[in-house]
């Protein structure tokens, strides 16, 4: 059977529409991510439909990736669609779904100067043609008692990137990468 694939905000999700992706990402993830949705705000919503059942979801919301402590004017930061909650119900799982809402993301992306992630199972993003970063990770903040900008190390995180059309080609997965804080989980 084909998989329907349609697109929404955040925003635009009815209340059903809310509940029926949270419930889909709860058996998936088997907990409750409905405080982590609330968490990471607007977003774009690809959702998997199979004889009107919603099977697979996935959303991308918009992150600032820093590549160095530099001047942003020296060095802009990256634009990301960063990838979450990507999620096929545990019966369905196995049949594709959610490689094809991965690359329908892919071909979505052309406004941004990255694509990124924190992997669950990297071998099945790489088969995606994400790349995993090996430089450092941080998240950036304001030091405490100063109004200096602070790094702190992530060293447990993992992500990945898709690279895009936009996606400076001199950027180095081996180099520092810092995101902004936010609640949850910040990477």
């Amino acid at each position: 059977m084909t998989l329907v694939v349609t697109r929404c905000r955040t925003a635009v999700l009815d209340t059903e529409l809310r509940a029926c992706v949270l419930a889909l990402c709860a058996d998936a993830y088997e907990e409750d991510l409905s405080p982590y949705l609330d968490d990471i705000g607007e977003g774009e919503h690809l959702l998997g439909w199979q004889d009107g059942e919603l099977v697979s979801h996935l959303m991308w919301v918009e992150r600032l990736l820093y590549r160095d402590r530099s001047s942003v004017a020296q060095r802009p930061a990256l634009r990301s669609a960063y990838i979450e909650l990507v999620a096929t119900a545990p019966s369905q799982q196995g049949r594709g779904h959610a490689s094809t809402l991965m690359r329908a993301a892919a071909a979505a992306l052309g406004d941004f100067d990255v694509g990124a992630l924190s992997p669950s199972d990297e071998a099945f993003y790489a088969r995606l043609g994400w790349e995993r970063w090996h430089g450092p990770l941080f998240v950036r903040g304001q030091a405490e008692g100063s109004d200096r900008e602070a790094w702190e190390p992530t060293p447990d995180e993992e992500i990945m990137i898709l690279r895009l059309p936009r996606t400076p080609s001199e950027l180095d997965v081996h180099a520092p990468l810092a995101v902004d804080w936010r609640p949850g989980e910040v990477w």
